[in-house]
């Protein structure tokens, strides 16, 4: 699955469907840090997918520790808004006028439940929708 498929899933996940529990409330300071979909295995892992919110209101995604999305991040409510300047892929199959690019994306969603350390989110449209939970790094 390639980077862009993966950030879409991640962010989406944490946009898209209208919160259902919260033990814990999502604001800045709670998504501070280094996110997992992949758990604690996958914040140690070299290899994994990664999302990290800076404080400042900008983040950046990616797997292992190169950085493949840089952008802005605003929490309000339960909603995450995103805008994503996304790196070329390597495999990009796309029209060769466009491969090789960066490209712009911009994403909302809702998140379903947070706690302590996780939050859970849904990815995808109807057809296809996949729920993840986001493990924190410490």
């Amino acid at each position: 699955m390639n980077i862009r498929k993966l950030l879409f899933l991640a962010i989406s996940t944490l946009l898209s469907m209208p919160s259902l529990a919260a033990d814990v409330t999502l604001t800045q300071e709670y998504l501070g840090g280094k996110w997992s979909p992949d758990g604690k295995v996958g914040c140690r892992s070299t290899a994994a997918e990664y999302v990290i919110f800076h404080s400042n209101g900008t983040l950046e995604a990616g797997n292992g520790a190169v950085p493949k999305a840089v952008g802005f991040w605003i929490a309000k409510g339960e909603e995450i808004t995103v805008h994503l300047l996304v790196a070329p892929n390597e495999s990009d199959t796309s029209n060769v006028f466009y491969r090789g690019r960066y490209t712009y994306s911009y994403l909302t969603a809702n998140v379903l439940e947070t706690r302590q350390g996780a939050f859970d989110m849904i990815t995808g449209t109807t057809g296809d929708m996949v729920k993840k939970t986001w493990t924190k790094c410490d």
